[in-house]
């Protein structure tokens, strides 16, 4: 079956419900500064920096590879990331058994890298020069599927990967419940 490019509310709770058991519960943290300087009411913090792995994308991540095939799991997967998806892919991949190699530029903080290699994972450095990092790193990275037989991942444009990573969002709901409190506006940094 196909995933829809959106994911349902009810994939999100799917998601979640298998996440949950996997991940730290990050606290919601209220910040009267904050508040205080923008006007709010009241402002909450949810820091996934707390998270095993240092970010979110370990949710993602562990969602990702739970919806592989018996085959694919055990042949293992490739992606391409120069810090928190690669950190959280190899922690994943770490703790449901599943081979993980992440393709890196060269260039990627050296911290990354180690934590990475640390959670077991296949590092495989490229030196992108010129060219735009991510370009060279994710056409290393079909190379290495191809040649190899891994599934290929991307690290953020995968319905998946966006199911499972939503439920930061819906542990933030549940807390905020937890509060009595509801909120008004949502404000999510994102990036890749």
């Amino acid at each position: 079956m196909m995933t829809p490019l959106v994911p349902s509310l009810d994939h999100l709770r799917q998601a979640y419900a298998v996440t949950a058991k996997a991940t730290q519960v990050t606290p919601l943290l209220e910040s009267a500064a904050l508040a205080r300087e923008t006007g709010a009411a009241r402002v909450f913090v949810k820091p996934e920096s707390l998270q095993w792995a240092g970010s979110f994308k370990v949710r993602g991540a562990y969602w990702r590879l739970k919806r592989l095939s018996p085959d694919e799991a055990r042949k293992g997967v490739v992606a391409y990331s120069s810090g928190n998806f690669a950190q959280g892919l190899a922690a994943a991949g770490q703790a449901l058994g599943i081979p993980v190699t992440i393709v890196m530029p060269i260039d990627a903080p050296a911290a990354k890298r180690d934590a990475t290699a640390g959670y077991g994972a296949r590092v495989v450095l490229t030196d992108h020069g010129e060219r735009a990092r991510e370009e060279v790193a994710a056409a290393k990275a079909r190379e290495i599927a191809e040649i190899e037989g891994l599934a290929l991942l991307h690290p953020f444009d995968d319905p998946e990967i966006v199911a499972g990573q939503a439920g930061a969002g819906l542990e933030a709901l549940e807390q905020l419940d937890a509060r009595n409190a509801s909120a008004d506006l949502l404000l999510c940094a994102v990036g890749g």
